[in-house]
């Protein structure tokens, strides 16, 4: 199993032009032994530098995926770009991306060039969190990214329970230097706790069951960025899921710097349903 780490996930991201508005992609396991699904926010990620590469001279304003079948790490993936509308300031395109000839995820992507304001309200309007010294080192493999969480020993321990809302601080060993890249660095983390904040309101059901007792998976994610997305040191992602049942979740959130400042805001739908579900089978682009 190769190692994930942040260079190669940035790699990752960076596609491979195959000709006028197709790519290649390679894919991470997310370095979880035995696990032979590709996350759907890498997807993401790299349905936004795809776009961004096919509409030059534009940044992604926000880019929103459906994941409708598995994708195999070990497959090569092809994105092919549609572009919907090219104007002076606004693009918008439909990214397919598939393996073997098959659809595994769309993904629509508003592109835009940035302008000066008008008006500006960018800062956490929050009760201000008490900072990454604050919250437990958590274990999520990638090699070059720290990662802790406010008031949360084990995100994913059926035991731990509490309010659906979970803040996490990561810090990246470097910060790339392309607007394309860092947006598509700040997109794939939007797909890794959502799932567990849902799960948290509720004793005795954690991501720990996951492919045991229920059965879990990323149906779409949502992305919009708020300019100018950049960085340093610690970013905070704070999740909030608003509504749970009928087998489903909704998860929002939001990406802020270390001083409060907005880089970015999430959605999340995943599906949350009984293993022996007739429905669970149902095939996603990532599974937790």
């Amino acid at each position: 199993m190769t190692e994930s780490t942040l260079e190669r996930m940035l790699a990752i991201f960076d596609v491979t032009p195959l000709g006028p508005d197709r790519f290649a992609g390679e894919s991470d396991a997310g370095g979880h032994a035995g696990r032979q699904v590709v996350e759907g926010s890498q997807i993401l990620a790299q349905s936004m530098v795809a776009a961004g590469k096919a509409l030059p001279g534009r940044v992604v304003r926000s880019a929103h995926a459906l994941f409708v079948a598995v994708a195999d790490p070990g497959e090569p993936l092809e994105l092919e770009v549609g572009t919907v509308r090219a104007g002076r300031s606004f693009a918008s395109a439909v990214v397919m991306a598939g393996q073997g000839g098959r659809t595994r995820a769309t993904a629509t992507v508003l592109l835009d060039q940035p302008q000066p304001d008008v008006i500006r309200h960018d800062r956490w309007t929050g009760a201000a969190p008490a900072g990454p010294e604050a919250a437990y080192p958590a274990e999520m493999p990638m090699r070059g990214r720290q990662l802790r969480l406010e008031g949360v020993k084990d995100y994913g321990s059926p035991d731990e329970t509490g309010p659906p809302v979970l803040g996490a601080w990561l810090r990246y060993d470097s910060v790339p230097g392309r607007d394309d890249l860092r947006r598509a660095l700040l997109a794939h983390f939007t797909g890794h706790l959502s799932i567990s904040t849902a799960l948290r309101a509720h004793p005795g059901i954690g991501t720990d069951q996951a492919h045991h007792t229920v059965s879990t998976a990323v149906m779409g994610l949502g992305v919009t960025f708020h300019d100018p997305v950049t960085w340093d040191g610690w970013i905070r992602y704070h999740h909030e899921s608003t509504f749970a049942g009928a087998g489903m979740a909704y998860v929002r959130g939001q990406v802020l710097t270390a001083d409060g400042r907005l880089l970015a805001s999430f959605t999340q739908d995943a599906m949350i349903r009984g293993l022996g579900d007739s429905a669970a089978s149902v095939p996603a682009g990532s599974r937790l």
